[in-house]
């Protein structure tokens, strides 16, 4: 019996301006897959990303999306707010009822990524905030879980603890990355975009 369908887009077709990104595109998305979406710079595939999390329309076709299915997304860019903690920019997207819930996993996960929960977001390196995405993305514990390049800028202590991390975890996954081994070591299937 295959696993209950998460998400799913049919005869989609994409567009920017007058170039056609995707033509009758259809995939599922289905729960505890654990995907590679692999292709040359350029190819689609955040635009896949924004997809999945409903932040980019289709122009033809139909996106569903199962009721109460929450989707985490660490994007390539992460754009700081003046006077915002680390600790805040995590705690953004959870619920204001289950923050207290919530509230161990930040000492977790930012102790095992090496950021400090207390900094202000904009006196972060370009490594630093892409690992407050990361533990945002991370905290809040999605059923589907959307990585854009997660080991930029991570050291290979933070990449083995990631891996670790999401082998453990129970939800849906799709990573884009270059790292080809890490992809190896936590994906079981290949979403491939070509032109």
């Amino acid at each position: 019996m295959p696993a209950p369908l998460l998400l799913s887009v049919k005869d989609a077709s994409v567009r920017y301006g007058n170039t056609l990104v995707f033509e009758n595109m259809s995939f599922n998305i289905h729960e505890g897959s654990r995907i590679a979406l692999v292709g040359r710079n350029g190819a689609g595939k955040s635009t896949l990303m924004n997809l999945i999390t409903g932040a980019r329309e289709l122009d033809e076709g139909e996106r569903w999306e199962e009721v109460g299915v929450s989707i985490g997304y660490l994007q390539q860019d992460i754009i700081a707010v003046e006077g915002e903690k680390v600790f805040d920019y995590i705690f953004s997207e959870i619920k204001e009822d289950e923050k207290e819930l919530y509230a161990y996993k930040v000492d977790i996960v930012t102790e095992a990524l090496q950021i400090d929960p207390n900094a202000l977001m904009t006196t972060l390196s370009g490594g630093q905030l892409r690992r407050a995405g990361l533990a945002r993305a991370l905290v809040e514990e999605p059923d589907i879980l959307l990585l854009d390049e997660p080991t930029n800028h991570l050291d290979l202590e933070v990449i083995e603890w990631l891996e670790t991390y999401l082998k453990g975890y129970r939800g849906t996954l799709l990573c884009i990355s270059h790292d080809r081994t890490f992809l190896a070591n936590i994906s079981n299937q290949v979403f491939w975009l070509d032109r």
